[in-house]
């Protein structure tokens, strides 16, 4: 598949509301899934979550920056206000939530220790060696299309899918059938460095 855009688009920004944590995203992600399951239903307060799957080692944490308000494809991004009493920098840890998942494996979801947006989720077999990186939270997020909806099963009525996109009722049975080549290598490479949380 080939939706979540194109690499010339990588690097990317972006971070939560506060400003506190922010990141890069140093290329392209391996896939980008548009999740309908009634876990991400609930943890996201809306009908599904857009993520970006990343190798951890190509997210790069930035220093803290004034809160914002993200852009769009229409509008520039501004200043946003009240500033939120942050903690500082090198003294803050992220603040790390295990939750259920519907695949039954879990999810650690990742979150700003001020503002409390979640960033990213550590997912399933691949664990902290990737970044399920929340889409929304780029400040460039229109950029990112997914590349496959998963969950489907549990989607909204009132979102109609045109086919454009490969979807599925639960998670797809084959991911040769849904990655780029390109893809699947820097996966199988991830998948042979041992886990470190």
């Amino acid at each position: 598949m080939d939706n979540s855009a194109s690499p010339s688009i990588y690097p990317l920004e972006g971070g939560c509301a506060c400003g506190f944590v922010r990141y890069r995203l140093e290329t392209r992600p391996l896939i980008v899934h548009c999740c309908h399951c009634t876990s991400c239903q609930r943890e996201t307060g809306t009908a599904f979550a857009i993520n970006a799957v990343i190798e951890s080692t190509l997210v790069t944490r930035l220093p803290s920056a004034p809160p914002s308000v993200p852009a769009s494809s229409t509008q520039p991004a501004k200043p946003a206000g009240p500033p939120l009493s942050r903690p500082v920098q090198d003294s803050a840890d992220l603040e790390i939530i295990t939750t259920p998942s519907e695949s039954g494996r879990g999810q650690r979801i990742v979150r700003c220790p001020a503002c409390k947006v979640a960033v990213w989720s550590h997912y399933g077999s691949a664990g902290s060696r990737t970044r399920f990186i929340r889409v929304g939270t780029l400040d460039e997020a229109w950029k990112v299309l997914p590349d496959v909806h998963i969950y489907t099963q549990s989607r909204r009525g009132f979102l109609k899918l045109d086919g454009s996109i490969p979807a599925f009722d639960a998670f797809y049975p084959n991911m040769g059938d849904i990655w780029r080549k390109e893809s699947m290598d820097r996966w199988e490479k991830v998948m042979k460095i041992e886990e470190t949380e």
